[in-house]
């Protein structure tokens, strides 16, 4: 005799591969830069280097932020360049809201706050080749006490 599962458990074995096909990793770059007992100096630049060969599709890029309790500020500004495989720059400015105006951090972790912040949007690599993301601080501060991680994340858009 062949046992036929029950049908409630076939469609949440189902559900549960179509959701995890869906949630994938579509990360098509991901990497964060300990910053040195995290105190982070004016003129220390972090360089994230996206080798992309898909000039089809879109990427959502993302700022990823590590901050401890004991930093000072609400906010973090960043000065972040990127320089395309063809040698053009852009320069932008971001301002990271890192806690309320009440100052409760946001973010994920108790002691150490990690945020994702939208940097670029939709964005297409036109020409396939080295894309050079450079993050620099932008307070300030000569020594910026308490980011003790820095980082870039490029996921691919779906349709899902």
């Amino acid at each position: 005799m062949i046992h036929v599962p029950n049908r409630k458990y076939v469609f949440i074995l189902l559900l549960l591969t179509v959701l995890s096909a869906c949630s994938g990793k579509r990360d098509a770059y991901f990497q964060f830069k300990g910053i040195e007992n995290a105190h982070w100096n004016k003129n220390t630049v972090y360089n994230f280097v996206v080798n992309m060969t898909d000039t089809v599709n879109t990427y959502n890029i993302f700022l990823e932020v590590r901050n401890k309790e004991s930093y000072p500020f609400r906010n973090l500004w960043l000065f972040v360049d990127l320089r395309t495989p063809e040698g053009k720059l852009r320069k932008d400015t971001v301002n990271c809201e890192l806690a309320d105006a009440m100052g409760q951090w946001h973010g994920k972790g108790s002691n150490l706050h990690t945020l994702s912040f939208p940097f670029d949007q939709g964005f297409r690599f036109r020409i396939p080749g080295t894309y050079v993301y450079s993050v620099k601080q932008g307070m300030r501060e000569d020594e910026l006490k308490g980011i003790s991680d820095i980082g870039l994340r490029v996921v691919k858009q779906s349709d899902h």
